[in-house]
């Protein structure tokens, strides 16, 4: 089984409020999304947000899933985090260390490979995480 981990962050400045999205595909068809408000959150605060809460969830999945696991991806179109995903880039920011952490622990257990996705291009997933993570942000419903 393939599961991909769509995620997109929603936010300004550390001041003002924040939201994360995330989609979560198995062999090609989604099994979960979710999402979530952050009273304040950067955009990459919030993107990290989102690909912690994305792949942390898929442990439920893997839990009743009787196939095998044969890829996890984290599907992004954040380089940043990606690169922090995949160890490229240094984390410098030791405010948040623990959530960095917690992103490398998540890859790490879950051999995460990553890819890249161009934002507002269409992809429909990627779409959806975006739509999540803007109604997280505005506190809306969303369907």
């Amino acid at each position: 089984m393939k599961i991909e981990v769509y995620s997109d962050g929603s936010g300004t400045t550390k001041n003002t409020p924040g939201g994360y999205g995330y989609v979560v595909v198995a062999d090609g068809v989604k099994q979960l999304e979710g999402n979530g408000h952050m009273p304040f959150a950067t955009n990459n605060d919030a993107e990290l947000e989102a690909a912690i809460q994305g792949l942390a969830s898929i442990s439920l999945l893997i839990a009743v899933c009787p196939d095998p696991v044969t890829d996890v991806w984290l599907v992004s179109d954040s380089q940043i985090i990606l690169n922090w995903a995949n160890g490229r880039n240094e984390f410098r920011q030791e405010e948040k260390i623990d959530k960095y952490n917690l992103l490398r622990n998540l890859v790490l257990k879950y051999n995460v490979k990553t890819r890249w996705v161009h934002g507002h291009d269409g992809d429909e997933h990627n779409e959806r995480c975006d739509k999540l993570a803007n109604a997280a942000r505005l506190k809306k419903e969303i369907i």
